[in-house]
């Protein structure tokens, strides 16, 4: 029997088809493989939604704190608690308020957001890092804080330092626009992500903590749970009211468009 070999012409078609295949596949297994990190995302933002208002419900109405410092009052060190985690002043680090009447007692997985794998956090310590809470209007925050003889320089330029004393988180009931508030998302900035979601005009810390709180737009969406639990995705990042007015190495620390805020105003984040 006599075995006839390809031609040129034969192989050059058979390569050509092979190229095209692929050309074709490739798109779509990224297109697959992009939906299926929205949707953990999405699953990741319900669960934290969820383990929100089962705080709120059983802690007076009111929703989780966004950070509390201990008694050294320094912000990255010894006792604080945040929403997400616990640092304690001997160095361990375990589940934050968020998770106090959960069965979640390993709650990385949920705080992990797939697009932000291997970014770097922005609190050294965190074990995982990826999605933000709205301390804007929501969850109280205390304010970094600067000895009152303290030289800030060029930081006088954007500090506010507003009386936070009594600052407390708002109340369930008080969240009459439950369906138009952001609770959670994924965050953003400059050097990776964050923690803290803020809103471009009601900044209690100044301008420089705002533009440190935005939001990630990987893939040129951002997904948003909100307090009534569902989650939704943002296409549009906004840069804040106030952009034009603010020096262009505080901008910079918001890596607009890369990242942004979900409205130029408070609209998104004020739920009364």
């Amino acid at each position: 029997m006599i075995h006839r070999a390809f031609s040129l012409l034969e192989m050059l078609v058979t390569i050509a088809i092979l190229g095209l295949l692929m050309g074709l596949a490739i798109p779509a297994m990224n297109r697959a493989a992009a939906a299926t990190m929205r949707a953990n995302c999405q699953t990741n933002l319900r669960q934290m939604s969820r383990a929100a208002i089962q705080y709120a419900t059983q802690r007076d109405g009111r929703f989780p704190p966004g950070v509390q410092y201990g008694t050294d009052g320094n912000a990255l060190s010894g006792d604080v608690r945040a929403w997400d985690w616990w640092k304690r002043p001997n160095g361990r680090v375990q589940p934050g308020e968020l998770w106090t009447f959960t069965d979640m007692n390993e709650p990385s997985g949920v705080l992990t957001c797939p697009t932000a794998v291997g970014l770097n956090a922005a609190w050294e310590g965190d074990p995982v890092t990826g999605y933000n809470y709205n301390v804007a209007f929501i969850a109280a925050e205390a304010r970094m804080p600067f000895p009152d003889d303290a030289d800030l320089g060029a930081w006088d330029l954007v500090i506010e330092k507003p009386n936070l004393d009594g600052l407390k988180e708002l109340r369930l009931a008080q969240c009459r626009r439950s369906g138009t508030t952001a609770l959670f998302g994924t965050g953003g900035r400059a050097g990776g992500t964050n923690k803290f979601m803020r809103s471009p005009v009601n900044v209690g810390g100044g301008y420089d903590t705002a533009y440190a709180g935005g939001q990630s737009f990987p893939g040129s969406s951002s997904n948003v749970g909100f307090v009534d639990g569902h989650v939704s995705k943002y296409v549009h990042p906004f840069q804040g009211q106030h952009w034009d007015d603010l020096p262009s190495w505080l901008t910079n620390s918001l890596a607009w468009p890369k990242n942004g805020f979900l409205s130029d105003d408070a609209t998104v984040y004020d739920p009364r």
